[in-house]
């Protein structure tokens, strides 16, 4: 496995674990049949930690869910393993700078402003 592939299978392994359960360091090693420790070496060796590639994850797959209309907050934060909606809610500010329902509705905006530009 070249270098970059890694962490690429490890984040689209996470991504695939997140809706069913917790996406963990011990799942996705298991399922390369690694050990926890062996994964955590070898992302490091690429410049990388499971946490980091766990919050990526998180990252995108909360912009994702935002724009399906038929998932509340509440079971965005759930489906990305957090313990509650206001610890959801902290790390999309830290991420983005702003709430979620913000971030959605300067989204739609933004959607908005393009289609009338045209």
């Amino acid at each position: 496995m070249s270098e970059p592939e890694l962490p690429t299978l490890v984040e689209h392994l996470i991504r695939s674990f997140m809706p069913d359960a917790r996406a963990t360091i011990e799942q996705v090693a298991d399922c390369m049949m690694f050990s926890t420790r062996k994964l955590q070496r070898l992302l490091a060796d690429e410049g990388t930690t499971f946490q980091e590639l766990l919050t990526s994850a998180r990252q995108f797959m909360a912009c994702h869910y935002l724009q399906d209309s038929t998932i509340s907050i509440a079971q965005i934060s759930d489906l990305l393993g957090y313990s509650s909606q206001s610890a959801f809610s902290r790390a999309f500010q830290q991420w983005y700078g702003q709430s979620p329902r913000a971030w959605l509705k300067q989204q739609v905006l933004g959607v908005r402003g393009r289609r009338d530009n045209q």
